[in-house]
């Protein structure tokens, strides 16, 4: 099955992923550990003014050895429980949060993933617990578009005591 809100494709873009040095990060995922630097490819729903669900897909490849990368497919949503498990229509203009959706496991504490624009081409890349709202733990970089722009994203991409759980794994996108 392909990823219902994650159907859409749009241009590939090289990015940067930093974590903040001084973030309150979870223990165990070798992804999250504070000051770190990630080369990554983000894929975002195309520029357009219809208000519809809104995806920001970031890959950081080979994250846990060669072709063992960690996708996180984030759509637009909104902040604290119930509402960043649900899909909410955006427009281009919005500063929307993106959330995760589904919960990951980061070691054995249970998490979201987020993202919101900040500016031309920068993300707070962010995380909240189950219950809570997001916190900012790093920031996304977008650079220059890719010219190989095919890149498959799929939730189920993980490792590095990151866990996705159910339903994630039906979902891909690009």
């Amino acid at each position: 099955m392909s990823g219902g809100p994650f159907e859409g494709s749009g241009p590939v873009r090289a990015a940067q992923l930093t974590i903040d040095a001084d973030a309150q990060l979870p223990s165990g995922a070798k992804l999250l550990r504070g000051g770190q630097h990630h080369n990554a490819l983000v894929q975002m729903t195309p520029a357009s003014d219809e208000a519809t669900v809104r995806t920001l897909c970031i890959k950081v490849p080979d994250a846990y050895g060669s072709g063992r990368d960690q996708d996180l497919l984030l759509a637009s949503s909104a902040d604290g429980v119930p509402f960043h498990h649900l899909t909410i229509p955006a427009t281009r203009v919005d500063s929307r949060l993106y959330s995760s959706l589904w919960i990951y496991l980061a070691g054995i504490r249970p998490v979201l993933f987020g993202a919101r624009n900040t500016g031309v081409d920068e993300y707070e890349f962010l995380l909240s617990d189950v219950i809570g709202r997001f916190r900012r733990i790093g920031v996304l970089h977008l650079g220059t578009p890719r010219d190989d722009a095919d890149v498959a994203f799929a939730a189920r991409n993980s490792g590095g005591g990151l866990r996705p759980l159910p339903p994630v794994s039906f979902y891909n996108a690009g």
